[in-house]
């Protein structure tokens, strides 16, 4: 088939890129410039460099294209409003010229970040059935933002020339990004550090497992559908990322919450001085550590036969 796949400078791009590689697909990339020097773009493929913002381009990356897969995601200006502008402007135009260009297949890679993180969530478990956060609890545009393109393609749900599937993978990690928020790797061991106690369970699921899923869509795909790409083994974060850096050993720093804050409301402070604005994200990327929210893979085991062979490997170590 040929497969246009945006986002390649991403963990999951370049997983779904070497899954679909390996199966014989051609494949077209439609890289940004910003996101990745075009000397590190290293591709045995077809390469149109552009953006969401540009319409000639989205036009002609989709002509000809039997799948689109959406990896790519605008991380720039997320409180200056470019997250909706970009990337949910961006998305609904490429839908448009994929229709326009007769493409079959349209997988959009969302997040499990849609369902939030309030805490009235927490101890359950959520499948592809449960409510969006609102913007009020959101506590960050990315998540939002997530939620509006998926509200405008479920609003459109029967007037697509294509089959539409949504991919809501967790928390992405592989052998190079580890699943903890920040290591450090020596000879034979690894230092992992960790906000609040480690003892929550967090979404964590290998990029492979993800392109995966992608695979199985692309060969059977669905009309309209929604799927969680999420762990099948629950384990608490601290013995997960254990297992992950084996053979080598790995020690857990938990940080106390209140020491981000303190350490925000410092750097906030310094940067107020010199003149910097200062981004109000510390609670998103606290509660985004510390949240104990388990999701339901069923509907993708049930529906595509799909497994999370990597993640559940090492979880089982």
């Amino acid at each position: 088939m040929n497969i246009l796949i945006t986002g390649f400078s991403g963990n999951l791009g370049k997983a779904v890129v070497e899954i679909l590689s390996e199966q014989g697909h051609n494949l077209r990339l439609l890289l940004h410039g910003t996101a990745i020097k075009r000397k590190n773009a290293v591709f045995d493929g077809e390469v149109i460099w552009g953006s969401l913002k540009d319409e000639t381009i989205l036009d002609a990356t989709t002509e000809g294209v039997d799948v689109v897969i959406h990896c790519a995601w605008d991380g720039r200006g997320a409180f200056e409003g470019n997250f909706e502008r970009t990337n949910l402007k961006g998305t609904m135009k490429l839908i448009e010229y994929a229709q326009k260009n007769s493409v079959k297949t349209f997988i959009h890679i969302s997040s499990v970040g849609v369902y939030g993180l309030n805490k009235s969530l927490w101890g359950k478990t959520l499948d592809e059935n449960s409510v969006f956060v609102s913007k009020e609890d959101s506590m960050n545009p990315y998540p939002f933002v997530k939620v509006l393109i998926e509200q405008e393609i479920i609003n459109k749900k029967g007037g697509y020339n294509m089959n539409m599937i949504i991919i809501r993978p967790g928390l992405l990690f592989n052998e190079e990004k580890s699943p903890a928020k920040k290591v450090i790797e020596k000879k034979n061991k690894v230092i992992a550090f960790f906000i609040g106690n480690a003892k929550n369970h967090l979404p964590y699921i290998h990029t492979t497992d993800v392109a995966d899923m992608v695979l199985k869509i692309i060969e059977n795909p669905p009309k309209f559908d929604i799927f969680n790409a999420v762990p099948t083994q629950q384990l608490p974060a601290k013995e997960f990322v254990k297992k992950w850096a084996l053979p080598k050993k790995a020690t857990v720093i938990k940080i106390p919450p209140f020491c981000i804050r303190i350490a925000k409301y410092i750097i906030g402070k310094l940067k107020t001085t010199i003149g910097k604005k200062d981004l109000p994200i510390v609670k998103y990327q606290i509660t985004t550590g510390v949240r104990d929210i388990r999701y339901s893979a069923a509907k993708a085991e049930k529906i595509l036969n799909w497994q999370d062979k990597i993640t559940s490997e090492i979880a089982s170590r």
